[in-house]
């Protein structure tokens, strides 16, 4: 029996990113990091902030603690998350932490190192998730653009600086460059996916 495996075809290769489903699963994890970013540091600076200024207070510690609760369940949404658009196979884990008796479970929100280390991957998660957005937006947004060059320029001149295209046959002089540019994105999207993997898996397995 052969058992010879048929080489991946080099066209193939070049264009994994961009013709298979893992690729773009990887964009839209992407994607989605500035608006799940911006939404981590939101709640916990503000619950923290706003817990800490009510300290003295016997509003403070619930608000705290709230805080510190929703953290281990945010962390299984990300974890769901990387496993099903970036391909990791991070276990699952507790959603609280252990304690005896009512009292050691809330006393375990504080103590717990999970949750801490949680609330530094959330809160890495604006900055990594402004980078990965802005960046695959930014390439994949111009690789398009000069695509439709052809169509874009008659309506609209592209500035080049040094040269202005504003006819459909000179925006044609542009579409090889797009397309470049498109398999481009996709290495770059792959790259960044290897990020997001290791930061995932740094900051949502359980410990």
């Amino acid at each position: 029996m052969d058992t010879t495996l048929t080489p991946e075809p080099i066209w193939r290769a070049v264009l994994r990113p961009l013709i298979t489903s893992r690729g773009w699963a990887a964009v839209t994890h992407h994607l989605l990091g500035l608006p799940l970013g911006i939404a981590y540091f939101t709640w916990l600076v503000t619950g923290l902030a706003v817990g800490a200024g009510l300290a003295i207070t016997i509003v403070g510690l619930p608000i705290l603690t709230l805080v510190l609760a929703s953290v281990r369940p945010l962390l299984a949404g990300e974890r769901a998350l990387s496993n099903a658009l970036l391909g990791t196979a991070i276990p699952h884990g507790d959603l609280a932490p252990r304690g005896d008796g009512w009292f050691g479970r809330l006393k375990a929100y504080w103590t717990d190192s999970t949750t801490w280390h949680g609330v530094a991957y959330l809160l890495a998660r604006f900055p990594a998730g402004t980078l990965t957005s802005s960046a695959v937006m930014a390439v994949y947004g111009t690789a398009l653009y000069l695509i439709a060059a052809p169509v874009v320029a008659p309506f609209d001149a592209i500035e080049l600086g040094i040269w202005e295209p504003d006819t459909w046959f000179e925006g044609l002089a542009l579409v090889p460059l797009g397309a470049a540019l498109l398999v481009s994105a996709g290495w770059i999207s792959e790259g960044l996916a290897a990020m997001s993997r290791g930061l995932a898996r740094w900051g949502t397995s359980p410990r």
